[in-house]
């Protein structure tokens, strides 16, 4: 499923962007995010990536990072 995944990057500062995540798979992490056990997570995960115009690339995450995914309305 095309989802919008915020993350926080080394940065600090929040970034949107648009991955693949299968759909059973985003309703588990999106139930996670926020919980002690996933912020204190040391878990990483590659998820499939697209940057603006470049091609879709796999990308690793530190799950913890992770605060919001939202699936991608329709076009």
């Amino acid at each position: 499923m095309i989802t919008r995944l915020t993350w926080i990057p080394d940065n600090g500062k929040p970034e949107t962007l648009t991955t693949e995540i299968p759909e059973g798979l985003l309703a588990q992490m999106r139930d996670l995010i926020g919980t002690p056990e996933w912020v204190a997570s040391e878990a990483v995960m590659w998820i499939n990536t697209k940057v603006g115009d470049q091609p879709w690339t796999k990308r690793l995450y530190r799950l913890a990072r992770i605060t919001a995914l939202d699936p991608e309305e329709p076009s």
